[in-house]
Formats: C-alpha cells, structure tokens, sequence
C-alpha cells in the first residue's frame, strides 16, 4: 500500500513540474545609478524574456496587482521598463495559464556619493 501511495505522489509531482513552463527573464542594465544615495534613480531598462513554450506571460513587479506588460501566444519577448525607485525593485515573470512565477530578477540601485553618516560638527570662535 505505502509503494503505491509513493509512486502516485511522485508521479503527481512529476506531471506539476512538467507543466510548468522553463523560462528566463533578463534586463539590459539590471543596476540603475544614480548620484547620490536614497535619490530615486530614473532609467529606460530593457526586458528579456523566453520561455520553453509559448503562452500567456505577464511581467509584475513582486508584491504588485497590476502587471507591467503581458504577451499572448508568445514564447518570449521584450519591454521598455521606465524604472522609477530609490530602491531595488524584483520582477517576476507569470504563466497565466497557472498563475505561478516561472522567472525572477532583481534591478538594483546603486550610487556615486554614498550619504555620509558622520555629522558635520561647525567651531565657532568668538
């Protein structure tokens, strides 16, 4: 009884990842620059994505309702990003046909002039 019970847990697992789609998401930079630290750095980023099969895909910001752009009977792809944000930002690309994530990344900021931590003190003779 256990053996049977293992093989049809296996293979239900098996037949999950098998629908699930094999996919990459990129960008063209993934570090955005800006001048000085906790400004909002402002850059035209370019997304890759390619999936094994073709589908229903949407790219989202993590933890957002709404998604940024999303292709239909397509097995990859390309959006113009216009990245606003004074911190990291991940993104993640959906199958909509399961409504799961099946690529991740992560757009860092970065800065020229980190903010000095150290309080300038002013001396004043009188």
């Amino acid at each position: 009884m256990s053996t049977c019970l293992s093989v049809f847990v296996f293979s239900v697992h098996a037949q999950t990842l098998a629908e699930a789609p094999i996919a990459q998401l990129q960008s063209k930079p993934n570090r955005c620059v800006a001048l000085h630290q906790g400004q909002v750095c402002y850059q035209d980023i370019v997304l890759y994505w390619h999936a094994d099969r073709s589908g229903e895909y949407c790219i989202y910001q993590k933890q957002a309702q709404e998604p940024l752009h999303c292709w239909q009977a397509q097995a990859s792809g390309e959006y113009r990003y216009a990245f606003a944000s004074d911190s990291p930002v991940q993104l993640q690309l959906v199958s909509m046909n399961n409504k799961t994530p099946v690529a991740e990344m992560q757009i860092d900021v970065a800065w020229v002039y980190k903010a000095n931590t150290r309080r300038k003190t002013h001396w004043r003779l009188f």
